[in-house]
């Protein structure tokens, strides 16, 4: 006799296809409810699996933050950059006063004449850092460029224009070259 036991009780007439049907299809739906209980080694691998997978997702989410951020700050110098070629003035060729400026804690300077010299110390022009140079830019346009980057303009110092308001007081008033101590 060869079979499995359900053809054999068939076969001699014990029971139905009828019932065998209905019994298989019981069986079927047990399996799919009735699933083993995890195991302590089960739960915990699964546990730490979940872990590991959220904390690839808080990993990845970082990561792109940290690419959009990268990515405005190029944007960003990139304005500071058109905005600084389109609006500014060259020194002429014949600048024959030096500029002195403090930029990272080191002092730079810039050849101009007179009268750039004169609007810089006013503030009707500032300088602004462009790449590996400086540039000439109206005081409007700086005012521009601070909204996007304040570290992008070299920042005037209140003690040169009081400097230059106590020079302006006493202009009509020429120190004499015959003074002897």
């Amino acid at each position: 006799m060869a079979g499995s036991l359900k053809d054999q009780l068939l076969q001699a007439g014990i029971a139905s296809k009828k019932r065998a049907k209905e019994i298989e299809l019981e069986n079927r739906r047990k399996k799919k409810q009735g699933k083993p209980a995890l195991t302590r080694e089960d739960q915990e691998r699964a546990a730490a699996i979940e872990r590991a997978r959220l904390e690839k997702l808080e990993k990845d989410r970082q990561l792109n933050q940290q690419r959009r951020q990268q990515q405005a700050q190029r944007a960003m110098q990139a304005e500071i950059r058109q905005l600084a070629e389109q609006h500014r003035l060259h020194p002429p060729a014949t600048a024959d006063v030096r500029f002195h400026f403090v930029w990272k804690a080191k002092v730079q300077s810039l050849w101009v004449d007179a009268e750039l010299h004169r609007q810089l110390v006013a503030g009707t022009l500032r300088l602004v850092a462009v790449e590996q140079g400086f540039a000439l830019v109206p005081a409007a346009i700086a005012e521009r460029i601070i909204l996007r980057d304040p570290s992008a303009v070299v920042q005037n110092d209140d003690a040169g224009r009081r400097i230059a308001a106590e020079e302006a007081e006493y202009a009509d008033f020429p120190i004499p070259d015959d003074l002897h101590w």
